[in-house]
């Protein structure tokens, strides 16, 4: 299954508004060792390196959360960093693996710190998928051999020169703030998809890299009352008539964002949005 597929599924099987939230994504550390070219982390001036690493606290209240919504989707440690560069990663998939019924549990890394041990690691505490993106050049040979045996899907993502997969999005805009011109298409990213910083702060979504959408923290309030919340909802209201420029950081998005989630879009307009 390529990478495509497996968002597809993950972002399917919406039935009410509450299983309308199909994929939660944890923002783990705040830390790379790269410095790619589309990432606002090649301007120093813009963006840096910062030493924020969720604890387990915040992982286990959003996890007893989600067990309280019986959520069964898609749970990805992914966000602004290297998510191996968090030295406890292991336990937090444990946390999540323990409290939740999430049928998919994934980690999204660039590769460099990935081993085979790694691999095994993650797999004992619950990883189904790790999804490397590699940005020099093909190594899924080198990835299939570390996987080995292990019950684990490696799922490779092709993202250097000769065959680039990656959806660009200019994320050094959304911190700056430029607002775009002529942006007007809708946006189905918070109608199934909940991503959670570091400190338990909710934003609307990962390319909210200025983190100017804070729709709650999950300390303060639950997973649940969060996703249906005003905040959230008027977000909705807007990115579904694509008023784009109505809401901060939309209006300095250009992301592709109805390839997914057209099932919990469907819901939450039967619901009378």
């Amino acid at each position: 299954m390529d990478l495509n597929q497996l968002r597809e599924l993950q972002a399917s099987g919406a039935t009410d508004l509450v299983s309308t939230l199909r994929s939660v994504q944890f923002n783990p550390v705040d830390i790379c060792n790269r410095f790619c070219s589309f990432c606002p982390r090649s301007n120093p001036d813009i963006y840096t390196n910062k030493n924020w690493v969720i604890s387990n606290e915040t992982t286990t209240k959003v996890a007893v959360d989600l067990a309280d919504m019986n959520f069964n989707g898609r749970i990805g440690f992914v966000g602004f960093g290297e998510p191996l560069l968090h030295k406890r990663l292991a336990e937090q998939i444990e946390i999540v693996a323990k409290y939740t019924n999430a049928q998919w549990i994934d980690v999204n890394t660039n590769g460099d710190f990935l081993t085979s041990d790694k691999i095994k690691d993650f797999a004992n505490a619950g990883c189904t998928h790790v999804v490397v993106s590699m940005y020099d050049k093909d190594i899924t040979e080198e990835l299939t051999d570390m996987k080995g045996s292990t019950n684990i899907e490696i799922v490779p993502r092709h993202c250097y020169p000769e065959k680039f997969e990656l959806q660009l999005v200019d994320r050094t805009n959304n911190i700056v703030g430029s607002k775009l011109k002529n942006i007007n298409e809708p946006c189905y990213l918070p109608f199934y998809k909940m991503f959670i910083d570091w400190n338990g702060d909710v934003l609307v979504c990962s390319e909210d890299w200025a983190r100017k959408s804070n729709l709650g923290n999950v300390h303060k309030s639950t997973v649940k009352k969060i996703w249906l919340g005003e905040e959230a909802m008027e977000y909705r209201k807007n990115l579904l008539q694509g008023l784009r420029s109505n809401k901060i950081p939309c209006s300095t998005c250009d992301i592709n964002g109805t390839k997914y989630g057209k099932d919990s879009v469907d819901v939450f307009c039967g619901n009378r949005l």
